[in-house]
């Protein structure tokens, strides 16, 4: 990953819910990038 990482605040519910989404050895990263290429089809 790279150095220009940030961090965000999250509810509990929605952390859960995208956890629940992330497949094995994906990080959180991969799974807000897949949902935003999924919102722009």
């Amino acid at each position: 990953m790279a150095d220009d990482v940030t961090s965000i605040q999250v509810r509990n519910e929605t952390w859960q819910e995208l956890n629940a989404r992330k497949a094995p050895g994906d990080t959180f990263d991969d799974v807000i990038q897949r949902l935003l290429d999924q919102a722009d089809e």
